[in-house]
């Protein structure tokens, strides 16, 4: 009984976390993300990532009316030919922690049109428990900052971005790769 009423728990409690609802309270789906550009109450925009395209792109919702090229916001990773083994690197985390996600959520910049091909962003997904995977609830981590964190990608503008919070954090995320010499501040990179 006590394994019945625990995997009960469990499914519900999926089903709550990874659950999208439009404004109206109905489950967002597969077929919405296909034919609407789909946005959560925060304003971002939540697509399917069906491409990756390192060090720092993102095609989201491929092959439908809504697919769009999503580059990281205020982040430049750098070619396979100036960079190729941290290139390798940025191509094997955006393959670990983005090509499994079902939904992704982009903030698009300040003056982004979303009817535009490209649109840049900052790229949040859910942050999961490193011990069992499970979605954690009301948690994302921030890509844009995650990949800088590794010193796969560096500030290409830091004004892009408009929160002065984050902003702060980028900067001092990377100076903290570069102190420690990761990835485009490595002597091979």
């Amino acid at each position: 009984m006590r394994i019945g009423l625990t995997l009960l728990l469990l499914c519900t409690l999926a089903g709550c976390v990874t659950e999208q609802v439009d404004e109206s309270g109905k489950p967002i789906g597969k077929a919405a993300l296909d034919k609407d550009l789909v946005m959560d109450k925060d304003g971002r925009i939540i697509g399917r990532p069906t491409r990756l395209v390192a060090p720092h792109t993102i095609i989201i919702n491929g092959g439908t009316p809504t697919e769009r090229e999503i580059r990281l916001l205020g982040v430049l990773g750098l070619p396979e030919r100036e960079a190729p083994v941290t290139f390798k690197k940025a191509q094997e985390w955006m393959h670990k922690y983005l090509a499994q996600e079902e939904e992704i959520f982009i903030k698009p910049a300040m003056d982004s049109d979303l009817k535009a091909r490209v649109i840049y962003g900052i790229v949040y997904l859910y942050a999961r428990d490193e011990r069992t995977g499970g979605v954690l609830d009301n948690a994302y981590v921030i890509v844009n900052q995650a990949m800088l964190s590794q010193g796969l990608v560096k500030i290409r503008e830091a004004r892009e971005i408009d929160d002065e919070w984050l902003r702060d954090r980028m900067i001092t995320t990377e100076k903290e790769a570069k102190e420690k010499k990761l990835g485009l501040w490595s002597a091979k990179p």
